[in-house]
């Protein structure tokens, strides 16, 4: 059932939560906003018939909400969680687009790829770290938009989560450095 029009609504609202969500100064919250912004991503992928993005999203979903449990404990989730969540992805990957639809094109190898990413990007606990790293994962996704022609705003969700990491960054690392070194400097 494919509707343009839900998948626009679908993914305004989840460029609504990734923008949130690098404002945020702790983990915890900003894996909820990812959750959020993954459910509506999942509902737009739904309504354009990207079924691969759609499971892989669905699976990013568990994983990120595996992740906020140990981030909500103060734990870091062990690395096993990472290497399990890509084994699914790789293998939801296979399954639904070599086994079910027959569909498998290059080009998944760059949704396949910034899947992978994230499974072990999230279960980082340094937002520091994070924001930077966010960066190959959001790169990957918005080429895999772009050249499978996914919704416009399912690929501009993408460019505004890398405009609010960069942006994030700036504010939360950037700014406050120079601050910090001008006022050592008048400090002399």
């Amino acid at each position: 059932m494919e509707n343009r029009a839900l998948a626009l609504v679908a993914s305004f609202i989840a460029m609504v939560f990734v923008v949130l969500a690098y404002f945020v100064k702790k983990k915890e919250r900003y894996l909820l906003f990812q959750l959020l912004c993954i459910v509506f991503l999942v509902i737009s992928y739904f309504f354009t018939a990207q079924f691969f993005a759609m499971v892989g999203l669905a699976v990013g979903l568990c994983r990120t909400l595996v992740f906020f449990l140990y981030e909500k404990k103060g734990e870091k989730a062990p690395i096993e969680w990472a290497f399990a969540f890509s084994a699914i992805s790789l293998a939801s990957y296979c399954i639904v687009n070599l086994w079910i639809l027959k569909d498998a094109k290059p080009l998944d190898i760059l949704c396949l790829a910034g899947l992978i990413s994230y499974a072990f990007i999230f279960r980082i606990r340094n937002l520091k770290t994070v924001r930077f790293l966010m960066f190959i994962p959001t790169t990957f996704s918005i080429l895999f938009n772009l050249l499978t022609h996914a919704a416009l705003f399912a690929t501009l969700t993408y460019v505004f989560e890398l405009s609010a990491n960069v942006v994030s960054i700036f504010k939360y690392h950037v700014l406050p450095s120079i601050s910090k070194k001008e006022q050592e400097k008048s400090a002399k």
